[in-house]
């Protein structure tokens, strides 16, 4: 009870000191924690949307829009091959055009995760992870019906898998792949299923610096109107995206992760050029 009073306290602070951004199914390498441990995350990110897809090229969005917010990760791990995990996001939404000027802030959909370990990690050893994630409709609503984009009003479920080389010399590869089965919303619309790919290389600088470089490809297929039975037309879209970042580990359990992601493509709706995100987790291991 002493080692889990000290591991709450902790993660208030971090809370505190960075505050409660969209969740990442596929956060951390395949390497899961020893049985009894502890892991708290928090997280700040911003974006700003200065592009909008429109007749077939980017262009600059004729509207200001802007989301940042924070998110939570609280999880514990059940036995060195399995751990659960919980994400809690809080959002703050600006759009400001001739027409709309809006200030909206909520809590986003609720995540609850598992992590599985199908070949344990080690340095010296590849590992391979499998992921499953259920989202919970939890995204807070305006009046009765419309959400502030907080969350879309659907009960999902995602399943994934995470491939981590072993270290060679300095250098450690990951490839990551996640796909979302996405149900009907509040409004009777199929939201359409999801996918996400990450390549990334790991390089240790130092032993308490660690630089990486990643690369994400995004792809949302179209939603469908459950009632007409018909795709509706320009909400497909797809990303690429290369993230650039660091690991700064002042003392044992604690990383610093400063990075942003810049967007080298894509096609429909809206994106930004570039977002700022900033994570501070702590791991507390048992012995």
């Amino acid at each position: 009870m002493k080692k889990l009073a000290v591991l709450m306290l902790i993660a208030v602070i971090i809370t505190a000191a960075v505050m409660p951004a969209s969740a990442q199914v596929l956060w951390r390498s395949a390497k899961t924690m020893k049985q009894g441990s502890f892991i708290a995350m928090a997280q700040w990110y911003y974006m700003d949307f200065t592009k909008k897809y429109i007749d077939g090229e980017w262009k600059d969005n004729p509207s200001d829009q802007l989301n940042w917010g924070f998110q939570t990760m609280f999880g514990y791990a059940v036995t060195d091959r399995m751990e659960m995990m919980i994400h809690i996001p809080y959002y703050f939404k600006e759009m400001k055009s001739n027409s709309v000027d809006t200030d909206e802030q909520g809590i986003g959909d609720i995540w609850i995760k598992t992590r599985l370990s199908v070949l344990p990690w080690t340095p010296k050893k590849h590992g391979l992870t499998i992921t499953t994630t259920l989202r919970l409709p939890t995204g807070s609503k305006i009046g009765d019906h419309k959400f502030c984009y907080c969350g879309d009003g659907s009960t999902d479920f995602a399943l994934g898998g995470i491939f981590s080389t072993a270290w060679m010399y300095n250098f450690r590869g990951h490839l990551k792949l996640n796909y979302w089965f996405n149900q009907k919303n509040f409004n009777e619309t199929d939201i359409g299923d999801e996918l996400k790919l990450i390549v990334k290389l790991d390089r240790n600088f130092t032993k308490k610096i660690m630089g990486f470089c990643t690369y994400i490809y995004y792809k949302k297929w179209p939603n469908e109107d459950v009632p007409l039975g018909t795709e509706i037309a320009d909400i497909e879209k797809s990303r690429n995206y290369l993230v650039l970042g660091g690991v700064y580990k002042p003392i044992s359990g604690l990383f610093i992760r400063p990075k942003v992601a810049f967007s080298i493509g894509g096609e429909y709706l809206i994106d930004y050029e570039f977002n700022p995100t900033i994570d501070i987790w702590y791991v507390f291991t048992m012995k």
